[in-house]
């Protein structure tokens, strides 16, 4: 993936975690990335235009009960927000595909958009994330984040 993809992934990702979930994503490098805390939530979604590709991002689920609270104002631990977490994750793996597309592609190409699909990740499906071209690692909040952009040719 070309360095000036890899930078407008990185800034759409923060930017996004920050004005949303009032949350702060920090670049590190993957190796030094703690997912001890299991099970992690993905969500993924793709998309086709001018662009072909899809974005992944993958959070833990007490991570993705934080985001929700956050979002929503309430309390992580409160049932009704842990019940909303993997939409939030949804919810915020939306806006940043959105962003990341416009600051590629510009604002006048159209793309269709697929809805989000969410899956648990057990300690080897992060693992084979993590080793995945195309992985960005972050820290949200001391929590770890996995993003994944997937562009295709054609």
């Amino acid at each position: 993936m070309q360095t000036d993809n890899l930078a407008v992934l990185t800034e759409a990702f923060r930017d996004i975690v920050e004005q949303t979930a009032f949350m702060f994503a920090e670049p590190v490098e993957p190796q030094t990335l703690p997912v001890t805390d299991l099970p992690f939530v993905q969500a993924t979604m793709t998309f086709t235009g001018p662009l072909r590709g899809s974005l992944t991002i993958a959070m833990p689920e007490s991570a993705c009960a934080e985001l929700a609270g956050n979002v929503l104002g309430m309390d992580p631990q409160d049932e009704f927000v842990r019940q909303g977490s993997a939409d939030a994750l949804k919810e915020l793996l939306n806006v940043t595909c959105g962003h990341i597309l416009t600051g590629m592609a510009g604002d006048r190409p159209i793309f269709d958009l697929s809805i989000p699909q969410v899956f648990d990740l057990d300690a080897g499906g992060v693992q084979a994330l993590l080793a995945a071209p195309g992985t960005l690692a972050y820290l949200v909040d001391s929590r770890p984040a996995l993003v994944r952009l997937d562009l295709r040719e054609g």
